[in-house]
């Protein structure tokens, strides 16, 4: 293939229909909607999430349980992979790497932690997050699923944080094993796993409605890290309490301001753009400086 004269149209043509395969006739336009990214950067971050998640193999594992398991059972699995294609090349074309992605840098760069994060689940997830990882590996395990093809799928969620924690590492100087339990904690303890949750059942009916939904969700992302940093820059490190606990102590005054407001957005039951914003505006609130969320 290297030396073909044509090596650069036949892997362009692989690549379109492999993408549009398992990424669906959308992918492109949808994306293209939302980040701004060319095909070419959506492309290659693709090609990065799929190696990042050894989508291969899966989609492999999953095919070979044709006719020993529910046909409705095996597209819900593809799906789940799907949607963790699509949400981690949206990571990555956000990034800011776009167009000039490296796909083998990247690979390397995150493969490992998405492999370290595999082994941690269900252990490292907390309150809700937790409860769905057992509830899906049970309901996968009842349908026929083998139990290893069956965590790969529950895990699914939870996978797309692992760029997150790499990143965050790497900026707060601590371990990925450290920030990945930072991540996981912080998440369930303020609630945000539940915010989470609240903005992606927005509805999508139209192309507003979508790019609003998009705009909540990418900040409340960047306000999950952003909390991580601010936990690791205030913690210190005399090992007296954990880093999170520590920071909860120190910000006890706006956490329960915060959590009182969600508590309320939760009574109310009216979960839109005009309720769910309020709530993630208090919990911006609780960053030391305001500028870690640029």
């Amino acid at each position: 293939m290297r030396e073909h004269h044509l090596r650069r149209e036949l892997i362009a043509t692989i690549v379109a229909n492999q993408l549009v395969d398992r990424a669906g006739v959308t992918f492109f336009f949808r994306l293209a909607e939302e980040t701004g990214a060319d095909i070419a950067g959506l492309a290659r971050a693709y090609a990065v999430a799929r190696e990042v998640f050894s989508m291969r193999d899966f989609w492999a594992a999953v095919e070979a349980l044709d006719n020993q398991i529910e046909a409705g059972t095996q597209l819900a699995m593809l799906n789940e992979a799907r949607r963790l294609v699509e949400r981690a090349a949206r990571w990555l074309v956000r990034s800011g790497a776009r167009g000039e992605l490296d796909i083998s840098a990247m690979v390397d760069r995150f493969a490992p932690a998405a492999q370290m994060l595999a082994a941690a689940l269900p252990d490292v997830l907390r309150g809700q997050d937790q409860e769905a990882f057992g509830e899906r590996l049970v309901e996968l395990q009842a349908a026929g699923v083998p139990d290893d093809l069956a965590r790969q799928v529950a895990s699914m969620p939870a996978l797309l944080y692992a760029f997150d924690i790499v990143v965050e590492a790497a900026a707060t100087e601590r371990s990925e094993e450290l920030v990945m339990d930072a991540y996981f904690d912080i998440g369930a303890r303020l609630e945000l796993d539940w915010l989470r949750d609240r903005i992606l059942e927005l509805p999508r009916d139209d192309r507003w409605q979508a790019l609003a939904r998009t705009a909540l969700r990418d900040d409340l992302y960047r306000l999950h890290r952003a909390l991580i940093r601010d936990v690791f820059a205030t913690a210190g490190d005399d090992g007296d309490q954990p880093p999170v606990d520590a920071w909860l102590d120190r910000n006890q005054t706006s956490v329960v301001r915060a959590l009182g407001v969600l508590a309320d957005v939760r009574a109310s039951r009216e979960y839109d753009t005009t309720t769910l914003p309020v709530a993630l505006r208090e919990f911006k609130n609780l960053l030391a400086e305001g500028d870690q969320l640029t």
